[in-house]
């Protein structure tokens, strides 16, 4: 008998697996929002990966399996948090998340009809943070995810939530522990999913815990950089959301008023209408967002968040940049 059989015969229903990295606030959030609800036949499994100090003296009063691995990133831990699992079903749930009340019982009755092999699970349209660059990312997510994800065959997998049947998981190899930051690996996990069925769950929602600030722009700089890095490697694909060539295109525009002023700057004798065109492009590309902006806020706020929406782009467009010089040197020194 395998170590898997062995475990199911624990008739353990769902695995919840945790990673985290020194976010001991968030991770107490997260527990007290699942310990609420009360629901039996569900383990909860927490890999610190790496955290200083440990977090599991803080957790003691919570019914948990707790591992601590030396930092080897979010896929390592993932995937050790499904090998000590019990569960039928593997919940992955990032810990900067809140589950809103009820959301297991209903996620368990709907994962017993037997439909779900591989699930996503979006963020709601609000943050749990209030913040604006917070509220923007929760907004941005929810227009390019959640409302695109209900017209497209085609479904990613969401790292940040997401359901397997265990089989599943396993038959697929989980997670690619080759990447160590919390960037691309859904993208990529998506890729050899290819021919599976990666269900949006309709009518459920976590409650993320969105970066401010730089924080915002510097995590999406790295992921963007990850993102060309791997595509140019073909290991991972557009999405028709948030990664297409036409959101890539207009996110282009930023960066491309920038080195425009530069230019501007340098030569007096460079036509400055010119400056105009990436901006007229950038609002054009956008009007459905900030139309959907305009509709779910106020209108001094949806200002703000044109502002930070035109930075957002403008490191996304950097990231990018530097993902294909990385790619470049790559290919020459190998």
């Amino acid at each position: 008998m395998s170590i898997n059989d062995k475990k199911m015969k624990k008739k353990v229903f769902l695995s919840i697996i945790i990673p985290t990295f020194n976010k001991l606030d968030n991770v107490l959030d997260l527990l007290k929002s699942i310990n609420i609800q009360n629901i039996k036949n569900t383990e909860i499994i927490i890999v610190d990966d790496g955290s200083k100090p440990k977090l599991k003296k803080k957790l003691t009063k919570f019914k948990i399996k707790y591992k601590f691995i030396k930092n080897s990133g979010p896929a390592t831990a993932r995937n050790l948090g499904a090998k000590i699992s019990s569960g039928k079903f593997l919940l992955f749930v990032d810990s900067d998340l809140v589950l809103p009340k009820n959301f297991l019982y209903k996620l368990k009755n709907f994962l017993k009809k037997g439909k779900v092999k591989v699930g996503s699970i979006p963020y709601g349209i609000k943050s749990n943070v209030d913040n604006i660059f917070s509220q923007y990312k929760a907004f941005f997510d929810h227009f390019n995810v959640s409302l695109k994800l209900k017209k497209k065959e085609d479904k990613l997998l969401l790292g940040s939530a997401c359901v397997f049947e265990r089989k599943i998981f396993f038959k697929y190899k989980g997670w690619n522990q080759d990447i160590k930051t919390p960037s691309i690996e859904n993208e990529e996990f998506t890729k050899r999913l290819q021919d599976m069925e990666i269900i949006r769950l309709k009518n459920f929602h976590v409650e993320h815990k969105f970066p401010t600030g730089k924080y915002l722009f510097k995590e999406i700089f790295q992921r963007s950089n990850d993102w060309v890095f791997s595509k140019l490697n073909n290991k991972v694909e557009f999405d028709g959301l948030s990664r297409s060539k036409k959101n890539g295109f207009f996110s282009l525009q930023p960066l491309l008023f920038f080195a425009t002023l530069l230019l501007i700057y340098i030569d007096d004798n460079f036509p400055s209408f010119i400056l105009y065109i990436p901006l007229f492009l950038f609002i054009l590309g956008n009007l459905n967002f900030f139309y959907f902006l305009l509709e779910n806020d106020k209108l001094i706020r949806i200002i703000k968040y044109v502002f930070i929406h035109f930075f957002f782009c403008f490191f996304v467009s950097l990231g990018a940049l530097v993902g294909l010089f990385k790619y470049s040197f790559y290919r020459i020194f190998n």
